[in-house]
């Protein structure tokens, strides 16, 4: 069986014997601060390796009970597997038990035991009560599941069937996923003598190895994995689930603080404004008010920031039955994915306005209206499938790394996802583009290049550089793709930098094309001694525009040759001249053999001599001879 790695949460009331009940199981005091062992509170999360057999490797938070470090208790159970929430038997359900309870339950942890402590002080018929009263508070919640123990820390009475049941529940728990990319958020850094800054975590997803070039978010500042240790104990490798301390050389103390995530380069981005499912509490002591200061927490992170509703200007416990899909812009940037935890309190007075999950963490400003909220609620309720394709409707274009961090998807779970969808995705190399996607751009194209057709009927069609300006919102990369299947299924041709249809040939637009005719035959008509080309074009009144296109539409056809800027020589009088002079002259001639031959003026013969340098039919010598090539 494959070692698996979890954090059990320790919460709770203060002074209900979390701190006592962590020592029965593991051994190990967590209160290590002098503040903590002077006053008997935890202070700081502390923590303790729990390893309940060769398989199953875990540590246990002790969070802070107090009501004065609710911030400490929100760090402490981040990224928690398991809860125990701790009501000492001798004084029941308590205000903090209440409020550790509603935080829990906005976590959304799904697995727990609710243990009561110091039980060997009360008799079974006040331990029926307190079930009576556990009833009440976790009715219609998750917790309402979870089997209660009765246990005494001193005596050690029912901590062995207490082990039995964590054992048995972490069994049933999936393991965080070590396959993704790597992601810690920090609650503790320090200094080491001789061995400069340490910070300790646990880890939420991916895995860390010794000499790893990770990066610390916000900021991005890079840093490396100089030692690893999980609970003290040196090791080349830290995994999802563990409890971790990270010594990085690069990084100072003083510039990392609680809050701070060290992440894989590249996997997640630093968000302000973010999609949420917010739930609250059975009752709010204060209505929140539309863009209230609140105090949001992820992880580890604790930053101010504003509650945004899109479908209410004021919240109460009135609707606190179902979600409310709003929005938090915060004032400091955070690394938050889609599915993360989050915990908004009222700064002012101090209270819990809430908890959920985060929708997508790269919000964007919409219009107040229902229809945002609905937009959103749809946004959350999709599946893997729908998120992929959303974020790809969206962007149009992803690589694999980009699409976990869009859509909070990794490891299995993606690929799973990526799986599924067949062929509704293609993949083209390391990025992803939706089937529909593509279909739909190459349908673009073709109109494109078709109404390019219409207009330029005498063009052999559409620069390709034109052609993407055209859709310069586009990844480069899906147009790039999408051209190439065009290609390839032979509905457009591509050659020198011009897309054209398949079947399509250059040819004068119906409406001019008499006129046309009638300019080229004049052309011809004056064979060596043509007017300016400027000339044929205005008598025949076609805009100077189709003019211009039908020059180059007759040099590009081989119809004409280039004299020099304003004049064309028709390709036919062109080479009959041709012919004519080398059946005449033999090498070395003069310019005035060759006028000879043509009959041309000075005016003409130049020009018609140099174009046969240009043609690179002749060449010209030092005494202004030249000879045949």
């Amino acid at each position: 069986m494959k070692l698996r790695h979890f954090t059990i949460g320790m919460a709770g009331h203060i002074d209900h014997g979390k701190t006592t009940l962590t020592k029965a199981l593991t051994g190990v005091s967590t209160d290590t601060l002098k503040e903590e062992i002077k006053r008997s509170i935890t202070i700081e999360p502390g923590f303790a390796p729990f390893s309940l057999s060769q398989n199953i490797h875990s540590s246990i938070v002790d969070v802070p009970g107090h009501e004065k470090l609710i911030r400490q208790m929100i760090a402490g159970v981040a990224g928690i597997d398991l809860v125990l929430l701790v009501i000492a038997a001798d004084e029941g359900i308590m205000p903090q038990t209440k409020e550790h309870f509603e935080i829990l339950s906005f976590l959304n942890i799904q697995n727990g035991i609710i243990v009561f402590t110091k039980s060997d002080q009360i008799d079974e018929e006040l331990k029926l009560y307190l079930l009576e009263e556990l009833e009440e508070l976790v009715s219609g919640t998750v917790f309402a599941e979870f089997p209660a123990l009765f246990v005494d820390s001193i005596s050690t009475n029912g901590i062995s069937e207490l082990i039995k049941e964590i054992e048995k529940q972490l069994l049933t728990v999936e393991p965080r996923d070590a396959s993704g990319p790597f992601r810690m958020p920090i609650d503790h850094v320090f200094t080491v003598k001789g061995q400069g800054t340490v910070v300790r975590g646990t880890i939420f997803e991916g895995r860390a190895d010794v000499g790893d070039i990770l990066v610390l978010a916000p900021g991005y500042e890079k840093v490396k994995v100089r030692q690893i240790q999980v609970h003290k104990d040196p090791k080349e490798t830290a995994y999802a689930g563990q409890r971790a301390a990270i010594n990085l050389a690069g990084a100072e103390r003083e510039a990392i603080k609680r809050g701070h995530v060290l992440i894989r380069e590249g996997s997640f981005t630093e968000t302000q404004t973010i999609d949420i499912a917010l739930y609250t509490p059975k009752e709010l002591l204060h209505p929140v008010k539309q863009r209230t200061a609140i105090k949001f927490y992820s992880g580890t992170t604790e930053t101010m920031g504003t509650l945004v509703f899109f479908d209410r200007n004021e919240l109460d416990d009135s609707s606190n039955t179902e979600p409310v899909y709003c929005q938090v812009r915060l004032e400091q940037p955070a690394v938050i994915q889609r599915g993360d935890r989050f915990i908004i309190r009222r700064p002012s007075p101090e209270e819990t306005i809430g908890g959920g999950s985060v929708i997508d963490p790269n919000g964007k400003k919409y219009k107040f209206g229902s229809s945002t909220s609905n937009m959103l609620k749809e946004k959350a309720e999709g599946t893997p499938q729908d998120r992929i394709t959303r974020v790809l409707e969206s962007k149009k274009m992803l690589n694999l790394q980009q699409i976990e961090r869009e859509t909070g998807l990794s490891g299995d779970e993606l690929r799973s996802a990526i799986e599924s969808m067949g062929n509704r995705l293609i993949a083209s190399g390391n990025d992803y583009f939706l089937r529909s996607e593509v279909e739909r751009t190459c349908d673009l194209f073709y109109e494109e290049v078709l109404r390019f057709h219409e207009k330029h009927p005498l063009k052999p069609g559409i620069q390709k550089a034109s052609l993407f300006s055209i859709f310069d919102n586009y990844p480069l990369k899906l147009l790039q793709f999408s051209l190439s299947i065009m290609t390839d299924i032979k509905r457009l041709a591509f050659h020198n930098q011009y897309v054209a249809d398949i079947h399509f040939s250059a040819h004068y637009p119906s409406r001019w094309s008499k006129r046309m005719e009638n300019a080229v035959k004049k052309l011809e008509e004056d064979g060596l001694t043509p007017e300016p080309f400027l000339h044929y074009t205005e008598s025949e009144q076609i805009p100077a525009e189709l003019g211009a296109d039908l020059k180059h539409y007759l040099l590009r056809e081989k119809r004409a040759i280039e004299m020099n800027d304003d004049h064309l020589i028709a390709s036919s009088a062109y080479e009959s001249s041709l012919l004519e002079m080398k059946r005449l002259l033999t090498s070395p001639f003069t310019v005035q053999d060759a006028k000879s031959v043509t009959g041309l003026s000075r005016k003409y013969l130049i020009p018609f001599v140099e174009l046969l340098d240009k043609e690179r039919e002749t060449k010209r010598n030092e005494d202004n001879t030249r000879e045949w090539l």
